[in-house]
């Protein structure tokens, strides 16, 4: 007979178990559904594929390098074993004459036991119950790098078991509408609420301490509030924001500007960490610090060399900008020009003498030919290719939909050569420029092309 402390409880037509078992007995007693029953068509099957990699590097790896690890729940259903509810009484005990009449102590708490012939599998929960035998099991190449008493830690489990009069058809169809119900309504953290919250990921705490500390940045009121940076409702930026950009836009910024070509190909720290894991698991505290320092001196650098990012927003977003209007349309203040702002800045930095060691002056050296970058949203290179017309006049423009990211990553190239960064030939020029007539919106005459691409090249730096 086995035997497992437990709660019980109800649900709709489900009757379960809240109990606790410790990691061994989770992976010697639960299994996974292909082990216990033959799901030979789609119309029996009741689980899906098991992702191994997924286990092994991802999850396990979580438990293995995270001191404050935490399942939710794993949820197993019990085939046979003749499960049996034993309730505890505590009526009689005097510690709970207060609660005494309380109808939901006489059959919570109990013990739920099983004569040895049942089948656990898990319902839900079934890669992390792969991570946990990866670690458990002495036979495993991975047992070796779990924890110190790691089998004897504890995990909660919900049981649910058939009921007495139901036969396999329905038994199935049940289980199999839990299993799609479990994973169907289960909604993840947004981008936004993972970057406010998370305490490992070394990108969004210092994101945070930016929001925190930075002059430019900085904000002392609630946390999912700011006067600089926009915290709710996604990414995107409207014209009437007041905001310069958005908490995952910034992100993204902050992670481009410190991916340095050492990083990118050697990892993050002295022990060669990537960057999937360098946002999984928190560093030492003066890694963070100094990965912080260095990315407050990246903004310091481009708001020396670039005072235009000083400016009201909401007066730098006008795409219809006229000369009464006194606003303007700059493409530093848009999520897209942002995000290929630093893109440049990178490989500008990429060029300084040590790019592991930056200092102040050799960051803002490197960033100058940030200045040469036409930053009116209506002129060329972005006229026509990343800002289009609205309208069959060409009196309102809007940033295209279509082909987006391969138009803005042309005109990325068009920057690149434009700064300087990238010499290109003449019969590299001429393909360039008929990539970018092909990207136009709309289709322009001969002459208004050439007429165009005129202006393209007397924007490169000589």
């Amino acid at each position: 007979m086995i035997v497992f402390p437990a709660i019980k409880a109800k649900m709709g037509s489900w009757d379960y178990f809240m109990v606790k078992m410790s990691m061994r007995e989770l992976s010697e007693n639960v299994k996974f559904a292909t082990d216990v029953y033959d799901d030979h068509t789609l119309s029996e099957a009741i689980q899906r594929v098991l992702n191994e990699s997924r286990s092994k590097s991802s999850i396990a790896s979580y438990l293995i390098k995270q001191r404050d690890r935490f399942f939710s729940s794993i949820v197993v259903a019990a085939l046979d074993g003749n499960p049996n509810w034993y309730p505890v009484t505590m009526e009689e005990d005097p510690r709970f004459a207060l609660f005494k009449g309380d109808k939901r102590l006489s059959d919570s708490f109990g013990v739920l036991s099983f004569d040895g012939t049942q089948n656990y599998y898990a319902l839900d929960g079934q890669h992390r119950l792969k991570a946990i035998k990866s670690l458990v099991d002495p036979s495993s190449e991975m047992a070796t790098q779990a924890p110190p008493d790691f089998k004897n830690e504890e995990v909660s489990v919900i049981v649910v078991v058939p009921r007495a009069s139901e036969d396999m058809t329905e038994f199935m169809r049940r289980y199999r509408r839990l299993f799609g119900n479990l994973n169907r309504y289960a909604k993840p953290m947004d981008n936004v609420t993972n970057i406010i919250m998370d305490e490992d990921d070394s990108f969004a705490i210092i994101t945070r301490d930016l929001i925190g500390e930075h002059d430019f940045f900085r904000w002392t009121g609630r946390h999912k509030e700011s006067a600089r940076i926009k915290t709710e409702g996604g990414k995107n930026i409207r014209k009437t924001d007041s905001f310069f950009t958005s908490l995952e836009t910034l992100y993204n910024m902050n992670i481009e500007l410190l991916t340095t070509v050492k990083r990118r190909g050697s990892g993050w720290d002295s022990d060669g960490v990537h960057k999937d894991d360098f946002r999984r698991f928190r560093p030492n505290e003066d890694v963070i610090e100094n990965l912080y320092e260095e990315l407050k001196n990246y903004w310091d650098g481009l708001l020396s060399i670039l005072p235009v990012l000083n400016s009201k927003p909401v007066d730098m977003r006008d795409h219809n900008a006229t000369d009464e209007s006194g606003t303007q349309d700059c493409i530093f203040f848009w999520p897209v020009g942002q995000e290929l702002l630093v893109q440049v800045a990178r490989k500008l930095l990429d060029r300084q003498p040590d790019p592991d060691a930056p200092t102040p002056e050799s960051i803002r050296k490197a960033l100058k030919p940030l200045t040469h970058i036409n930053h009116n949203f209506k002129d060329l290179p972005w006229r026509h290719l990343v800002l289009i017309p609205d309208d069959q006049n060409w009196t309102t423009w809007k940033i295209r939909n279509e082909d987006r990211v391969k138009a803005i990553n042309l005109a990325l190239r068009i920057i690149l050569w434009q700064i300087g960064l990238d010499q290109l030939s003449e019969q590299e020029i001429a393909e360039l420029k008929g990539e970018w007539t092909l990207k136009l919106m709309p289709a322009l005459t001969e002459d208004q092309i050439d007429s165009l691409w005129d202006k393209v090249e007397d924007g490169v730096y000589r």
